[in-house]
């Protein structure tokens, strides 16, 4: 009988890489992965007031102009929104977010920078978190009254915020000290009205020093006409 021929299976080809065509794809996987997240951190910084702010507070006792140099930020004098410049009308030089956000129906930057000067010399930087504010201007909303008597002398920056649980809507820095103001609400349990306050916490060599509070009757200028 005739013999049958077996039909060979063709085995896969391997692709071998040399030293060199590996090293290459390597490098390009880095390459590819180190601009992604450089991107993302540029991202990230432009829209990063606090950081500018922080930059900037480093030049306190210097020129506006050198300063922002430093900080590599262009600062004007005038915002684009007119409510604002109503209410910073005693600083010369200001940097804003690109992005806004609405506070009961106002139109207003994410952030804001504001530094004031005395002597063409920067005495003071302020940064506002705005986005803080929502929809009504009161500020973070809390499940009740956070009690400043738990903020100890000594306490660091991030052990406060810790402690209060979100982060402040204003910081506020001088030659010597360093200011955060944290504004909340919430509602009463006993008579169902929503209650706001502001609580201040100043330090000293990056330490705190005091905390205070008040209340903010917002509803005052509701119930009368001037």
């Amino acid at each position: 009988m005739p013999q049958t021929k077996t039909k060979q299976t063709k085995q896969p080809r391997k692709v071998r890489l040399s030293p060199r065509a590996a090293l290459a794809i390597f490098v390009a996987i880095i390459v590819i992965v180190a601009t992604t997240i450089i991107v993302i951190k540029v991202g990230q910084w432009k829209n990063d007031g606090a950081r500018y702010a922080r930059t900037l507070a480093e030049q306190i006792g210097v020129s506006p102009d050198t300063a922002q140099k430093y900080a590599r930020i262009t600062m004007e004098n005038t915002s684009e929104y007119a409510c604002v410049n109503m209410a910073t009308k005693d600083y010369g030089h200001l940097f804003e977010s690109k992005k806004s956000v609405q506070v009961s129906g106002v139109t207003i930057p994410e952030w804001l920078v504001l530094a004031g000067t005395e002597n063409n010399v920067i005495n003071e930087v302020v940064y506002y978190d705005y986005r803080q504010l929502k929809k009504y201007g009161n500020g973070v909303e809390t499940s009740g009254h956070v009690k400043y008597e738990g903020i100890n002398t000594g306490m660091d920056a991030t052990a406060v915020q810790k402690y209060i649980g979100f982060p402040p809507l204003c910081t506020k820095y001088t030659s010597d000290s360093l200011v955060e103001s944290y504004k909340y609400f919430y509602e009463d349990k006993n008579t169902g009205d929503t209650v706001s306050y502001t609580l201040h916490v100043t330090y000293k060599d990056g330490k705190a020093a005091s905390a205070t509070e008040e209340e903010n009757y917002f509803i005052l200028s509701v119930l009368t006409v001037d």
